[in-house]
């Protein structure tokens, strides 16, 4: 469903808080370069004039669904790189993301460019998507799936809110749910636009609005975002076709050392949706 966010509201809202001193420690980035593993490829998304985005396309076969993914704070497209092969066990290709400031990407980012950037990845997304389909003699390409872990489920829930037709599913891993709570992790003090920042940009908002299955997996020791989070984005997205699953001794950053019932439960899920 798309949607107008260009209001007066919206411009207050992030000049508040990016300019709020304690802004700019919400974000952990890291400058990598790495050559593409075999098999994959890179790309650069604009999104801003002369900013663009690092990408990592681990295409195995274009005939089975790809996964557009944004990663966890503090992470990179090449940190991904082995993860990536789990996904292709799945049989689904792995398309992921880096936000502004990471990787080879360009700018710095902000809680601004969080928002505004998902537009423009999926866009370029769809139409190498649709590209490369062509090449393989499709008529069309599988229909993709969104996912995002943590920092990155805002930018999955998003476009899943406004662009849900042209995808699958969505996967929530390890997200946020109301980002009041996030932000005062950070200690920024929203004042009187708290209301106005959990309506624009809290998961559990944007997920009223998302139609397609949705899966939310969470660590069930998760201690950085409990599991509240994942019950109460689970509990927002308005129909049946979801599921919940809490991998049993994960917290937030180690929950890949449980693969087995991590993948399983994706498995599972994309099996029934």
């Amino acid at each position: 469903m798309p949607n107008n966010e260009t209001s007066s509201s919206l411009d207050e809202l992030f000049h508040e808080l990016d300019a709020s001193p304690r802004a700019a420690g919400v974000f952990y980035p890291r400058r990598v370069k790495t050559n593409p593993p075999a098999g994959a490829t890179d790309h650069d998304i604009p999104v801003a004039p002369g900013v663009t985005l690092g990408a990592r396309w681990h295409l195995a076969d274009p005939r089975s669904p790809t996964v557009l993914a944004f990663h966890g704070n503090g992470e990179t497209v090449p940190d991904y790189d082995d993860i990536a092969g789990a996904w292709q066990q799945l049989g689904l290709n792995f398309f992921i993301v880096d936000y502004r400031g990471y990787g080879w990407s360009g700018g710095r980012p902000t809680l601004r460019s969080l928002h505004d950037d998902p537009a423009h990845v999926a866009a370029f997304f769809e139409r190498e998507l649709a590209e490369k389909s062509r090449e393989a003699g499709l008529d069309r390409p599988p229909k993709p799936l969104l996912f995002g872990r943590s920092l990155g489920s805002s930018a999955a829930s998003r476009i899943a809110r406004d662009r849900g037709d042209a995808y699958r599913a969505l996967i929530l891993e390890s997200g946020f749910s109301d980002v009041r709570h996030l932000l005062a992790l950070f200690q920024i003090d929203l004042g009187e636009l708290r209301d106005e920042a959990h309506r624009r940009l809290s998961n559990s908002e944007l997920l009223r609005h998302v139609e397609i299955p949705v899966l939310s997996l969470h660590g069930a020791h998760d201690s950085l975002l409990p599991p509240f989070h994942a019950r109460e984005n689970h509990a927002a997205v308005p129909h049946d076709r979801k599921e919940l699953r809490l991998i049993d001794g994960a917290g937030h950053n180690d929950i890949l050392s449980f693969a087995p019932a991590y993948f399983g439960a994706i498995r599972d899920f994309l099996q029934k949706h």
